[in-house]
C-alpha cells in the first residue's frame, strides 16, 4: 500500500511577460492559491531573490554567467516545477490537518472535504515532512543544476504543502544551422518568397547530398528550453523525470505511487487545476440553480391554483342551498374543503421538492461510494495510529519501570559498598592493623586465608604456602 500519490508538475513556457506575476505570487502571495496569511510565516525558502524583482534577477543571472540567449518576447526564460502529494501522504508523515469547510468539485476526491494543514507553530511541521522537501530539493539540484535555480520555497499556507521552484533551462552545447559561405568566408545570401507572397534576402542554408539541413555543435553556455528537455529525453523527458524522481524519493525512504506508467497524461499546472475546480463548481451551482428554479416554479403553480379556486368561488352559499343544513354549517364545510385542497397542493409541491432533494442526495451518495477505497485506507491509517499510540504508551510504562529498577539497583549497590567498607574497617581493628590495606585484592586474599585456616594470628600474617608440583 502506498502512502500517497507522487505529484511532480512542470511548466516550461514562462516568458518575460510572466515574470512579474510569478515574483508577486512567490513574495507577496498573490495568485491562484487559497492562501492562509496566518500560515505564510511558516513558509521556508531554499533560494530567494537577490534583486528587486524576478525580471531583474533573470537579467542579472544571464549577464553574470555570460549566457547566450535569444532576446525576444517569445523566448522561454524560466521553467517551473512543483513537488507535492495529497493530504493523506502528509498525514502519514505526522502532519495534522483540519476541515476547510470547502469540498472538491472534480477529480478523484470529488465531493470530499478539502483538508488544510493545521499549523500554529513551527513544531506542527514534522521533521519527516521537512526531510521530504529537502529530498525533493536535492533531486532538483541534481536534475537541473543547483546554480540554475533562482527561486525555491516550501509553501505551507495553501491547501496542500508543496515545494515550488523556478529555474533557468541552461545547456552547455547547442546545434545550430550551418550556412553556405563564399571563398572569403562570408555567408552567402539568397532571395526567398515568404508566405504572404513578398520577397526577402536571407542567409543560404547549407544542405547535404539528400537536401537535409546541416547542423554544427557549438559549446558554451546557452539559455535554450527546447535543447534542455531534448537532452533529458525529448518527447519522453517528463515521463523520464517522473521515473527518476520516483526512484530517487523511494531510495530516501518514502512510499509514493508513481502513477500509470506509459500513459500520455499532460502535467496539470496549479492554474489549470484551479480553472478545472471553478468549472466543476460552476456546473454544481448551475444544477443547484435548476433545482431551486423547479422548487420556485412548483410553489408558484400551487399558489396560482389556490388563488384560482378563490376567484371561481365554488360552493358559494349565497348561490346554492343545501336542504337540511344551516347556512353557517355549509360555510364551515366549504371553508374546510378549500383548506384541504390548499393542503393537497402544498403537499404535492413538498413531495416534488423532496424528489429533487432525493436526487441530489443520491448523487452525493454515489460520490461517497466512489471514494470507498479512500475511506478504507483512512480506516487502516486510523487503526495503525491507535496501535502506535498503544505501543508508545507501553514503551513509556516500560521506561518508567526500568528507571525504578535502576534506582533500586543503585541503592542496593550503595548499601553493599558501605557494608564492605565497614567490614574492612572492622577486620583491621580486630587484627590490630594500624594502617588499612590499599587494594581490594589484599582484603580478598586475607579473607581467603582466614576461611582456609591459613592465617597466623600470632604473627598477624598469612602462613607460608606449600609448593605443589604436578607429578609426571
Amino acid at each position: 500500500m502506498y502512502d500517497g500519490k507522487q505529484v511532480v508538475r512542470v511548466a516550461t513556457k514562462y516568458k518575460k511577460a510572466d515574470l512579474y506575476n510569478i515574483g508577486k505570487e512567490m513574495s507577496d502571495r498573490k495568485g491562484t492559491g487559497n492562501y492562509d496569511k496566518e500560515r505564510t510565516q511558516f513558509n521556508y525558502s531554499y533560494v530567494s531573490l537577490t534583486q528587486n524583482n524576478l525580471y531583474q534577477e533573470v537579467k542579472q543571472f544571464l549577464k553574470n554567467n555570460n549566457i547566450e540567449y535569444l532576446n525576444k518576447p517569445s523566448t522561454n526564460l524560466l521553467n517551473g516545477v512543483t513537488f507535492t502529494s495529497g493530504s493523506e501522504f502528509f498525514i502519514s508523515l505526522g502532519m495534522k490537518f483540519k476541515d476547510s469547510g470547502r469540498t472538491y468539485h472534480n477529480g478523484d476526491k470529488k465531493g470530499q472535504a478539502v483538508l488544510v494543514p493545521d499549523i500554529k507553530s513551527s513544531n506542527d511541521i514534522p521533521k519527516a515532512v521537512s526531510y521530504f522537501f529537502d529530498s525533493c530539493m536535492d533531486f532538483l539540484k541534481e536534475y537541473v543544476g543547483e546554480e540554475n535555480i533562482l527561486l525555491a520555497t516550501i509553501h505551507y499556507d495553501e491547501d496542500t504543502p508543496h515545494l515550488q521552484a523556478y529555474f533557468m533551462p541552461i545547456v552547455d552545447k547547442v546545434k545550430r544551422k550551418k550556412f553556405v559561405k563564399d571563398k572569403d568566408g562570408n555567408v552567402v545570401k539568397e532571395e526567398v518568397k515568404k508566405k504572404d507572397g513578398s520577397s526577402a534576402i536571407v542567409p543560404k542554408l547549407l544542405r547535404d547530398d539528400k537536401g537535409n539541413i546541416v547542423y554544427e555543435e557549438v559549446k558554451g553556455k546557452f539559455l535554450n528550453c527546447d535543447q534542455f528537455w531534448k537532452d533529458r529525453g525529448g518527447q519522453l523527458s517528463f515521463h523520464t523525470m517522473q521515473n527518476d524522481f520516483n526512484k530517487f524519493i523511494t531510495e530516501r525512504g518514502f512510499n509514493l505511487y508513481r502513477g500509470d506508467i506509459g500513459t500520455n497524461k499532460v502535467s496539470q499546472t496549479k492554474l489549470d487545476y484551479s480553472i478545472a475546480e471553478k468549472k466543476a463548481e460552476l456546473e454544481e451551482l448551475n444544477k443547484e440553480k435548476e433545482n431551486t428554479l423547479k422548487i420556485i416554479e412548483n410553489s408558484k403553480n400551487a399558489l396560482e391554483n389556490i388563488e384560482n379556486r378563490k376567484d371561481k368561488d365554488l360552493l358559494n352559499p349565497t348561490k346554492r342551498k343545501l336542504v337540511g343544513y344551516k347556512e353557517k354549517d355549509i360555510v364551515k364545510i366549504i371553508d374546510y374543503t378549500k383548506e384541504l385542497e390548499d393542503k393537497v397542493d402544498i403537499l404535492e409541491v413538498d413531495n416534488s421538492n423532496k424528489d429533487i432533494q432525493i436526487g441530489k442526495l443520491t448523487e452525493e451518495n454515489k460520490t461517497f461510494k466512489n471514494n470507498s477505497e479512500l475511506i478504507k485506507k483512512n480506516k487502516v491509517i486510523k487503526e495503525q495510529k491507535q496501535e502506535i499510540s498503544r505501543l508508545s504508551d507501553l514503551v513509556n510504562v516500560l521506561s518508567s519501570n526500568i528507571d525504578i529498577l535502576k534506582m533500586k539497583l543503585e541503592k542496593e549497590i550503595s548499601k553493599w559498598k558501605n557494608l564492605f567498607k565497614k567490614m574492612c574497617k572492622a577486620i583491621d581493628k580486630v587484627l590490630g592493623r594500624v594502617k588499612p590495606k590499599e587494594n581490594l585484592e589484599d582484603y580478598e586474599d586475607l579473607a581467603d586465608a582466614i576461611n582456609n585456616d591459613n592465617y597466623d594470628y600470632e604473627k598477624n600474617e598469612e602462613k607460608d604456602k606449600d609448593d605443589f608440583e604436578i607429578e609426571i
